[in-house]
């Protein structure tokens, strides 16, 4: 028994390893669809009528990434606008295109953190 509750506990700790793979911001739009952690510079950011986006890869329009944090999650959050404008930072979530661009929504604080 115990090597089955062993087994199943391997499985799992490997399907969501797996499930969240760490990419190159370069290699975006290979992953729609897929959930990923991605480390770049954040280059512009913009808060307009409770919605937040934050854009890495390049300055809007060319970002390669843009993060959405939508009015009814941004009390989670911290000013993002201004605490992560310049600042390196890792995303994690769920890569989907937004008019033809790969776009993550922030649901929850901990899929933003500041990276050195």
């Amino acid at each position: 028994m115990k090597n089955i509750t062993l087994l199943a506990l391997l499985l799992f700790i490997g399907i969501n390893a797996k499930s969240q793979t760490k990419i190159d911001i370069k290699d975006i739009s290979k992953h729609i669809g897929d959930t990923v952690t991605i480390c770049d510079s954040v280059y512009t950011t913009r808060a307009l009528n409770g919605l937040t986006l934050i854009n890495l890869g390049a300055a809007f329009p060319k970002q390669l990434l843009t993060v959405v944090i939508y009015k009814a999650d941004l009390a989670k959050f911290t000013e993002p606008e201004k605490i992560y404008l310049n600042k390196k930072v890792c995303i994690t979530g769920k890569v989907v295109l937004y008019n033809e661009k790969p776009q993550i929504v922030l649901t929850e604080a901990k899929q933003i953190t500041q990276s050195k």
